[in-house]
């Protein structure tokens, strides 16, 4: 192995390392919303409202933050964006009350919208050419890492050491991260000019075919978000276990998650855009079949491991359609998709955690199906109404 790929393997290392560490405070709070809850003397709902916080900030960040990533270069905006997670990850372990807790999550929020994108755009521009592609994968697979040990390691520390540490963690991950990038050389930002054309391709790609995916984004990750919070404080207050137990949920989601990748290949010789409503209409399905299986731990489990392997195909269809839609605003429709993810995250606290308070969590996952059936249908009529304009343009 040469110098260079020896270089360019520890750059892929730290920037999916960043990954994990943004994916992992996404996801912390479900395993341990009730410690969180007890400790600040409050209920799980309002706990989660930190959640939407951290969403809504990382969606103001991704939409008004992000472009600054061509005019100051994308290192150094992911310096800047660690720094800002740091900060709030660090300040959610000293939180006292929950409104706190939030206002720490959305500074972590503000610094995520600007981490993901940089991290993204510096894989890019640091791989070999014509290994883009591969690299933006490897660094990619951060979530997942996330999900199979983040969270669940995170959980131990909380039934260790109390909640409070497992924030410690996460804070210092994204200390060392930051500490390693800083070997990397400044990448040369992009001028006036090209951010200009960037915004006029925006406007140019943003197609009524684009504006169904997006919606269907929405409706996507509302679901997800709706949902996904609770299932610890579940586990924990109805099922009597552990927040170590709590934390294999996500275990059990993230195998499932990453194991679907195996599968990958099938998309490649089959058509994504005739799949997709199929594959909503099943994930639609799991969320409804979280309402019996919340009443057995094993059973939940089992579910949340066909959720984990379904959302992986939903998701990288979706991005998929967009990113060969958007043409050659590719990364300002994926920009854009990535804000309007987060906007799901804060709707799905926002609006679901009435619903989880109020009749546990088969209401919330009945909703969410709710929402993702009716992305399949809007799926099925946007690939109705394509084909009939391609059948009328043959004509």
């Amino acid at each position: 192995m040469t110098s260079q790929n020896k270089s360019n393997s520890s750059i892929t290392l730290l920037l999916l390392a960043v990954v994990a560490t943004v994916g992992s405070n996404s996801l912390l709070l479900s395993p341990i919303l009730t410690d969180v809850s007890r400790g600040l003397e409050t209920t799980p709902a309002t706990v989660a409202r930190a959640v939407a916080a951290y969403g809504g900030a990382t969606a103001f960040s991704a939409l008004l933050l992000a472009p600054l990533i061509d005019r100051y270069g994308s290192r150094t905006m992911l310096l800047r964006g660690l720094f800002a997670l740091f900060f709030g990850i660090g300040l959610s372990a000293a939180a006292g009350s929950w409104e706190m807790l939030a206002l720490s999550q959305a500074l972590a929020g503000l610094g995520a919208g600007v981490v993901l994108p940089a991290t993204y755009a510096l894989a890019t521009k640091t791989a070999l050419k014509g290994e883009e592609a591969r690299v933006l994968g490897r660094v990619l697979t951060g979530w997942s890492l996330s999900l199979v040990l983040g969270v669940p390691v995170s959980a131990l520390i909380a039934d260790a050491l109390g909640w409070r540490a497992s924030f410690i963690a996460l804070a210092l991950l994204a200390l060392a991260a930051s500490t390693g990038l800083r070997a990397i050389p400044r990448d040369v930002p992009q001028n006036s000019e090209t951010r200009l054309s960037h915004l006029h391709s925006l406007r140019q790609a943003v197609t009524w075919d684009i504006v169904v995916h997006l919606a269907i984004c929405f409706a996507f990750m509302t679901a997800f978000y709706g949902v996904y919070p609770f299932i610890g404080d579940h586990l924990r207050s109805q099922l009597g276990t552990s927040t170590s137990f709590a934390g294999l949920f996500a275990l059990a989601y993230g195998v499932g998650f990453g194991a679907a990748s195996l599968a990958d290949g099938l998309l490649d010789r089959g058509d994504p855009r005739r799949l997709f409503p199929l594959v909503l209409f099943a994930i639609g399905l799991a969320y409804a079949g979280i309402a019996p299986a919340s009443l057995d731990r094993f059973a939940l489990m089992v579910i949340c491991l066909i959720w984990g392997f379904l959302n992986h195909f939903g998701l990288n269809i979706l991005v998929l359609l967009l990113s060969s839609a958007a043409g050659e605003a590719r990364g300002a429709i994926l920009g854009l998709n990535s804000a309007i993810t987060y906007m799901g995250a804060l709707a799905g606290a926002a609006l679901l955690g009435p619903a989880y308070e109020s009749a546990g969590l088969t209401s919330p996952a009945l909703i969410a199906a709710g929402f993702v059936f009716a992305a399949a249908l809007a799926s099925w009529v946007s690939l109705y109404l394509a084909g009939t304009r391609h059948s009328g343009g043959e004509a």
